[in-house]
C-alpha cells in the first residue's frame, strides 16, 4: 500500500490515460476553449498581457484552493469553510505587524501562522475528536474568527500595509511571468508530488477513500486529521499575506471573496467532494476555468446575479457528470 506510486504512471493506451486523468485534462481544454471565445467575442482578451493579468489573477485562487483541496482529499465531508477568515485575519495581523518594512515580514510570518496553526489544530480537534462535523466546526471558527478581527479593529479605520518584498513578490515578474504565477506552478507541482510519492501523500488519499480501512492500516486517523485542519489554518493565514501585498489595503472580509472559488476551482479540477480521489493539477486548472469563465461573463455584459447562477448551474452539472462517471467506474 505504502510502495512509491509514479507521478505518471505507465499506460497501455491514450484510452487509459483518459480514464484516470480526464478530469484534469477537461479542465485544461476548457481553458482553452474560454479563451478562444473570449477572443473571438473580445478580440482585446487575446492579448498576452491581458492573460497574463488573468492568470495572476487565478493564483489566488489556485493556491488557497490547494489549501481546500487537502482538506476535502481527507475525507469525512470536509471543506473549510473558515480558509477565508483566517486569510482575513493574516491579512489584518500581518499589516498591523509589518508596517510596510520589510524586516518586520518574518516576525509577522511567525506571528499570522502560528495564530493559523492553534485555531487549525482547534478545528481539527473538535472534528477528530469530539466528532463534529467539518461544515458546522469550520462555520463555527469563522464567526470566532470574526469576532477575533473586530474586537482588535474596535470599529477603527484598519491601518498598516506589507512589506516592500510582499508586494513584489505579488507584483513583479520575471521576464514576462508574474512571480507569485511561478510560486502557485511551484506549489501545485511540490504539493502533487508529495500526493504521489510521499507517505503523508499516501495516507492522505488512504483516509480519504475509507477512514475505517485507513485506521486498521496503521494510520492515526483522529491525529492525522487535526494535522490536516492545523495545515489548513496556518497556510490560510499566511495566505493572508500575499492577498494583503495584491491589495495594498486592510478591510475586515478582505479574505472571504477566496471561499467559494476555492471550492469551486476544486471542484471543476476534478477533486471528488466524497474525498480520496483527485489532484492537485486539477485545482490548478479549476482556478483558470473559474477567472476565464468569469471573465468571459462580463466580456458580454452580464450582470452579476446572472454570472452567479452559470457558476451554480455549472457545479451541478459538473457534480452530476463526476458522480456518474465514478459509479460507471
Amino acid at each position: 500500500m505504502m510502495g512509491n506510486i509514479p507521478l505518471i504512471p505507465y499506460r497501455k493506451n491514450l484510452g487509459e490515460y483518459w480514464r484516470d486523468f480526464s478530469k484534469e485534462i477537461i479542465s485544461m481544454l476548457l481553458v482553452v476553449a474560454l479563451v478562444v471565445v473570449g477572443a473571438i467575442v473580445n478580440q482585446g482578451s487575446a492579448d498576452w498581457t491581458y492573460l497574463l493579468v488573468r492568470i495572476k489573477v487565478a493564483s489566488f485562487i489556485g493556491i488557497i484552493g490547494l489549501i481546500q483541496a487537502t482538506v476535502i482529499l481527507s475525507g469525512g465531508g470536509g471543506i473549510d469553510v473558515s480558509v477565508g477568515t483566517m486569510a482575513s485575519m493574516g491579512a489584518l495581523f500581518g499589516a498591523s505587524i509589518m508596517q510596510g518594512r520589510n524586516d518586520m515580514l518574518v516576525p509577522a510570518l511567525l506571528a499570522v501562522g502560528a495564530a493559523g496553526f492553534i485555531l487549525g489544530f482547534v478545528n481539527g480537534y473538535m472534528i477528530a475528536r469530539l466528532r463534529i462535523h467539518p461544515l458546522i466546526q469550520t462555520l463555527a471558527m469563522s464567526f470566532v474568527i470574526t469576532g477575533i478581527i473586530v474586537a482588535y479593529s474596535q470599529g477603527r479605520m484598519l491601518l498598516g500595509k506589507p512589506s516592500r518584498i510582499v508586494e513584489e513578490l505579488v507584483n513583479n515578474k520575471i521576464g514576462p511571468v508574474y512571480l507569485i504565477i511561478l510560486l502557485w506552478l511551484g506549489c501545485t507541482l511540490l504539493m502533487e508530488f508529495l500526493l504521489r510519492r510521499s507517505r503523508t501523500g499516501r495516507k492522505l488519499t488512504a483516509l480519504g477513500t475509507n477512514e475505517k480501512a485507513a485506521l486498521l492500516s496503521g494510520i492515526n486517523v483522529p491525529t492525522f486529521r487535526i494535522g490536516i485542519y492545523a495545515f489548513s489554518g496556518l497556510c490560510s493565514s499566511v495566505f493572508g499575506i500575499l492577498v494583503l501585498g495584491y491589495v495594498h489595503t486592510v478591510y475586515l472580509d478582505v479574505g472571504n471573496q477566496y471561499l467559494f472559488p476555492s471550492v469551486v476551482a476544486c471542484t471543476i479540477g476534478g477533486v471528488s467532494l466524497a474525498g480520496g480521489a483527485g489532484s492537485y493539477v486539477g485545482v490548478l486548472g479549476g482556478a483558470m476555468v473559474y477567472i476565464f469563465l468569469q471573465s468571459f461573463l462580463v466580456t458580454i455584459n452580464m450582470n452579476e446575479a446572472w454570472r452567479k447562477v452559470i457558476f451554480g448551474l455549472i457545479l451541478v452539472i459538473v457534480l452530476i457528470a463526476y458522480s456518474r462517471n465514478k459509479r460507471q467506474r
